[in-house]
């Protein structure tokens, strides 16, 4: 079994920024409220922009920065949960706009897990395939799912994405991963259902909906299962790692992972003050970000790790 490199990095978020205070005219929450409680200060939204345009360009910055002939990619995958389409699927429309010709193209839903279980997926195909390299991207446009008077949800969410130029290598120890799943129904979105002839059946509410109580019970659990099963797979310990790109949901959360291992915050990279949950683009937006902040170089190891509905919970150990 081989192993992968990632050769480029790419994000891109909407211009239009909302910042907690603005909620005060739809709902009732304080800039106070919401960032004691989840860290998250402003987030963005795509006004003018679709989630296929938002990973158009993640993957373009990805594939400049790779230095990679569109020719050569094999493989391209996006994790979303917000499609623009249910087909063709978002990875398909991307293979023109890039000029990438007849490669393996399609979509996986899992959430905020999205990435990374598309990151591993990736890896599996890339060894059965006689191409060398993939685009792996996480894309979003979660404001078209929420509901703006449910102040449990609205404040929560924001949208982007990230995407990755991954290389197929000899060395398998470039990489290690898992990825679980269990049957919980406390943080979902509907499928958008019309009229049925027959059944005379139609969904009315489509947008996310979660139990904020038991997601964030199941968070702290999932995160420090992911991190040790990852670690125990590679033989490393949470001292060999260099940097932690944890799903962007809650800081809290994330300071309760740090004091179960016992590490320094700082190890963990956090961009949630700015953008929010992006779900499925939150890993690769900060993948991205630490990348080309000079936060990660050449020989790091990186652990990523991510939880959500599904419930779904994956972690990724990657040597930069």
């Amino acid at each position: 079994m081989s192993g992968i490199k990632i050769v480029g990095y790419g994000h891109f978020v909407p211009e239009t920024t909302i910042y907690n205070d603005d909620f005060k005219a739809i709902i009732d929450t304080s800039d106070e409220w919401i960032s004691s409680r989840t860290g998250i200060k402003e987030r963005r939204v795509a006004v003018n922009e679709t989630t296929t345009e938002l990973a158009l360009r993640a993957a373009k910055m990805a594939l400049e920065d790779s230095k990679v002939d569109p020719s050569e990619i094999g493989l391209v995958i996006t994790a979303t949960m917000s499609p623009d389409s249910f087909t063709p699927s978002t990875s398909s429309k991307l293979l023109g706009e890039l000029g990438i010709k007849q490669a393996m193209a399609f979509d996986i839903s899992a959430a905020c897990s999205g990435f990374v279980y598309a990151l591993n997926i990736a890896t599996a195909l890339l060894n059965q395939n006689n191409k060398e390299y993939a685009i792996v991207i996480g894309t979003e446009c979660l404001s078209e799912l929420l509901d703006y008077s449910d102040r449990t949800t609205c404040v929560l969410f924001g949208d982007g994405a990230g995407a990755v130029v991954i290389k197929k290598t000899a060395d398998a120890g470039y990489f290690y991963a898992m990825s679980k799943t269990d049957t919980e129904n406390i943080l979902y979105a509907k499928a958008i259902r019309g009229n049925d002839l027959f059944l005379n059946s139609k969904s009315t509410d489509y947008h996310l909906r979660m139990d904020g109580r038991k997601v964030y019970k199941f968070a702290l659990d999932a995160v420090s299962d992911a991190i040790s099963q990852v670690l125990e797979m590679s033989g490393l310990n949470v001292n060999d790692i260099d940097l932690f790109i944890p799903h962007q949901a809650n800081e809290r959360i994330i300071m309760s992972v740090c004091k179960h291992f016992d590490l320094d915050f700082n190890k963990f990279y956090l961009n949630l003050e700015r953008y929010g949950n992006t779900s499925a683009a939150s890993i690769p937006i900060a993948l991205s970000e630490a990348y080309h902040g000079g936060k990660i170089k050449p020989g790091n190891r990186v652990l990523l790790v991510g939880f959500g509905a599904g419930l779904t919970w994956a972690s990724t150990i990657l040597k930069i």
